[in-house]
């Protein structure tokens, strides 16, 4: 977040304004991806719970 936050200018500066804060966005989507994946690849590992036929 630092290079947008300290760049003299705005967008179509040539200052990387836009890219630097795609940058940001598109790491937190990513890591939060990933750690969905993450959970899920953990849940597979284990057996379903069986329901109780009574």
């Amino acid at each position: 977040m630092v290079n947008p936050s300290v760049a003299d200018g705005g967008p179509g500066t040539g200052n990387g304004v836009v890219g630097g804060a795609s940058a940001v966005v598109l790491g937190l989507i990513a890591s939060v991806l990933g750690r969905s994946a993450r959970v899920r690849s953990r849940r597979a590992g284990r057996p379903a719970p069986r329901p109780d036929h009574r």
